[in-house]
């Protein structure tokens, strides 16, 4: 890949986001990790499939209990400019749900990656965000994922209390926090890595006890740019 805007695929099968796509990695998305640069949905979603490869495939129990929410399907300018889409997206996802499913979903706030671990049966959201901002500061993504937990409520027919009937639960977990304006991709990466290894549908209020800490190091870091550049190159993605 030595020119800029040279263009490698990476097929995504159904089973990751729910319908089969191709993945796209540039030139410049090698060159983000390479100079530790913000990162793009291509390279998240190459984790993604990272994850699945590595951890999911072949274990029914992860590939049953955690499932993801594609980045390019939902993100900020999708739920603004077609909020309907973006809302029937997340329901087919939902529908899909049995029992103890957790749906990661990396979102693009446009400038920032967060991520949400959303357990649509139980009706609760885990929200992880490395700068510590609160999930107020992105209505229109709370509105749309309120908005299809319901949808999805009302399609399987399920019965609530009353005082839970307009209620869906957010929790602000207090996960390890950035230190600068450049890492939030990395750590949304590292945030699904721990949640899998952990294999645990109900993340604490403060983190898991294995990883908590206030930041990660470089190090933590670094590992998960290493397994991104090991498997560009087990994908033909990346030549040395």
């Amino acid at each position: 890949m030595a020119t800029a805007g040279a263009i490698r695929s990476l097929d995504m099968e159904e089973d990751i986001f729910g319908y089969s796509c191709t993945e796209t990695i540039g030139k410049e998305d090698l060159e983000h990790i390479f100079r530790h640069q913000e990162l793009g949905v291509g390279v998240i979603h190459t984790y993604i499939r990272f994850l699945y490869d590595n951890f999911m495939r072949g274990n029914d129990q992860l590939s049953n209990r955690f499932r993801f929410v594609s980045s390019s399907l939902v993100n900020k300018a999708l739920i603004c400019r077609e909020p309907d889409s973006c809302r029937e997206y997340l329901v087919k996802r939902f529908m899909a749900s049995s029992t103890n499913n957790l749906y990661l979903w990396p979102y693009n706030s446009g400038c920032h990656w967060l991520l949400l671990a959303i357990d649509p049966l139980k009706e609760v959201v885990y929200f992880l965000n490395s700068i510590d901002g609160e999930w107020t500061n992105y209505p229109d993504m709370k509105q749309l994922v309120d908005t299809s937990i319901k949808v999805f409520r009302s399609q399987r027919q399920a019965r609530v209390p009353r005082t839970k009937s307009s209620n869906i639960t957010w929790i602000k977990v207090q996960c390890p926090l950035q230190r600068n304006g450049i890492d939030c991709g990395y750590f949304v990466m590292r945030f699904m890595r721990e949640i899998i290894n952990m294999n645990q549908i109900e993340i604490p209020i403060t983190y898991f006890d294995e990883y908590k800490c206030a930041h990660y190091t470089r190090l933590q870091l670094e590992q998960i740019k290493e397994e991104l550049c090991q498997y560009f190159i087990e994908k033909r993605l990346l030549s040395i």
